[in-house]
């Protein structure tokens, strides 16, 4: 069966991993957190997975924002993982809309981000913590 990988990691050493990305090439870097014994220069594996967790988040608001003739130029949200000793134990997202957006539209977009499948992947017993702060 072929696979199509659209990413290749190396570690580089020092607890540091490189990942590119295909077509582009774009390149990040992570770093094991200092607390561990990495050198805490780059995102975390943990801060990745909320980025992305965010910007899937994101797309679907703006996917489903453009559908309905609402704008989505501008909408920020900003995440965090929290981890215990166990691994991430909840993510937070707080997401500011810098538009008047109609309150039935408000929960269709609030609907659209709790559909992101990257986030509908992680598993149930990590808690998703979504606040929105709307313009009025």
């Amino acid at each position: 069966m072929d696979r199509k990988f659209t990413s290749s990691t190396l570690h580089s050493g020092e607890l540091r991993c490189y990942t590119s990305f295909s077509p582009s090439a774009a390149t990040f870097a992570t770093d094991v957190p200092k607390a561990l014994g990495g050198r805490g220069e780059y995102p975390t594996p943990a801060d990745m997975l909320a980025a992305t967790v965010a910007s899937c988040m994101l797309s679907m608001v703006a996917f489903t924002a453009a559908r309905r003739h609402v704008p989505a130029d501008g909408i920020c949200i900003k995440a965090a993982c929290i981890e215990g000793s166990d691994g991430i134990s909840s993510m937070e997202f707080d997401i500011s809309v810098p538009h008047v957006v109609t309150h039935s539209d408000r929960k269709v977009l609030e609907a659209a981000a709790r559909s992101c499948p990257v986030g509908l992947a992680i598993h149930p017993d990590i808690e998703k913590k979504i606040t929105w702060h709307w313009t009025d």
